[in-house]
């Protein structure tokens, strides 16, 4: 059966996967609270 992922292999890149989204992620919540407060926060759980 061939690869759903040409070019990558989900098995060997997962962990690097989660540290890009934990990252990523944390960047899109340090851009938006500048915007947010005070009325709002963002929080990553």
């Amino acid at each position: 059966m061939a690869s759903p992922f040409p070019g990558m292999d989900p098995y060997l890149e997962g962990d690097l996967w989660q540290e890009f989204h934990d990252r990523l992620a944390n960047q899109i919540s340090m851009q938006l609270l500048p915007q947010l407060a005070p009325k709002y926060v963002a929080l990553l759980a």
